[in-house]
């Protein structure tokens, strides 16, 4: 597989991510786990899952431009939250759960991992080829 059919089929992975993740936040009802779960678990886990998944694919120069839309999409729906709905509130503590999720992340993907998924693909691309 080509590196750009690659960056492709990955950015659209991640669209569909960022789409539930605007549409669970926005939504009445809330997905929830178990009763005892409590939902800054869900934040975290899918704010950590979002930034893992965009540095597959960026630079590590460029890793930090995707923490901050990562963030700035946190931010704006919970303001959103307040501002476009009845059933649902802005909460600080979602946002800081959101930004230890991007910050896991960013310290993993730091630590000379960005791009991972360019990589791997190249490994498997040539994996085949031998």
């Amino acid at each position: 597989m080509k590196e750009s059919t690659l960056r492709r089929l990955w950015i659209a992975a991640n669209a569909v991510l960022v789409i539930l993740i605007i549409v669970a936040s926005l939504t009445p009802s809330p997905v929830v786990l178990t009763e005892s779960l409590s939902d800054k678990y869900a934040h975290f886990i899918a704010y950590f899952a979002l930034s893992l998944s965009g540095s597959a694919i960026a630079a590590p120069a460029g890793l930090w431009k995707v923490m901050l839309r990562c963030l700035l999409l946190g931010a704006t729906l919970e303001i959103a939250q307040s501002l476009l709905t009845e059933h649902r509130t802005a909460d600080l503590a979602d946002l800081a759960a959101n930004a230890a999720g991007i910050a896991v992340a960013w310290l993993i993907a730091g630590q000379g991992r960005a791009g991972w998924g360019l990589r791997a693909a190249a490994w498997l691309s040539a994996r085949r080829s031998s």
